[in-house]
């Protein structure tokens, strides 16, 4: 059962794949993912990839603080060396640092369109842990409940598959559409092909989300028939 379920999530190495980036929870490429500000747990982690860069830079520039520092008349004199090394060390340091982020926080700014089809992305893979969980709940509910439902779960999950299946095309083609955009503006033609497959996506997932509004289901056909909104959105954003 998880298998076919495993088979819908979209996995690092497929955004990797797709995005032709290196993607984590916390970058994207050589980007911060804006979604790091609203999870504790992704802060946290990029907190702490920042004082390990921090910490490389000064490593790395050690040496050239030393010959800079020794060019300074009067370092000779040892009562002055400690502190002078270590202002100029600090000072070359924090400049690069200061460099560093700059750049990534201009590449972020200019892969907004990528961050919240990530976003999308991690709400698909919630949506299929939310389902796992409701596996397991209906599962222990059929034991002592057999027959009493007069609609089949099982009728209801497939539909649910069928919608994560075109939101995860939706967001695979909106993923392909962004890299196609940002690395070959010219490929028209090959844009328009991805757009129309999620205008098709987004029409099966309002029909699901009709038909089964007021199920245990509803709210994750909802929450799929939202990461099609939104994925149609980000790439009229680009259009």
């Amino acid at each position: 059962m998880h298998s076919r379920l495993d088979d819908l999530r979209i996995t690092t190495d497929d955004l990797d794949t797709l995005t032709g980036l290196d993607i984590s929870d916390t970058f994207m490429g050589r980007a911060v993912r804006p979604s790091v500000f609203r999870t504790p747990k992704r802060l946290i982690s990029f907190v702490l990839s920042e004082i390990i860069t921090l910490g490389l830079i000064v490593i790395f520039c050690l040496p050239a603080s030393l010959v800079i520092a020794k060019s300074i008349p009067g370092f000779n004199d040892s009562t002055p060396n400690t502190i002078q090394f270590l202002q100029i060390s600090i000072g070359i340091s924090l400049s690069i640092f200061a460099l560093w982020n700059g750049f990534i926080w201009l590449r972020s700014n200019a892969l907004k369109t990528l961050a919240h089809l990530l976003d999308d992305v991690d709400k698909h893979n919630e949506i299929i842990d939310a389902l796992q969980v409701l596996d397991e709940l209906t599962a222990v509910q059929n034991t002592s409940t057999l027959g009493v439902n007069s609609t089949s779960p099982l009728e209801n999950r497939a539909d649910v598959l069928q919608a994560l299946s075109a939101t995860r095309e939706s967001l695979v083609c909106g993923l392909m559409t962004e890299r196609v955009l940002r690395k070959h503006q010219r490929s028209l033609a090959r844009r328009h092909d991805l757009f129309t497959n999620i205008e098709t996506n987004l029409a099966t997932l309002q029909s699901l989300q009709l038909n089964h509004a007021a199920n245990d289901y509803g709210h994750l056909l909802n929450d799929a028939l939202q990461i099609g909104m939104s994925v149609r959105h980000e790439i009229e954003q680009l259009k």
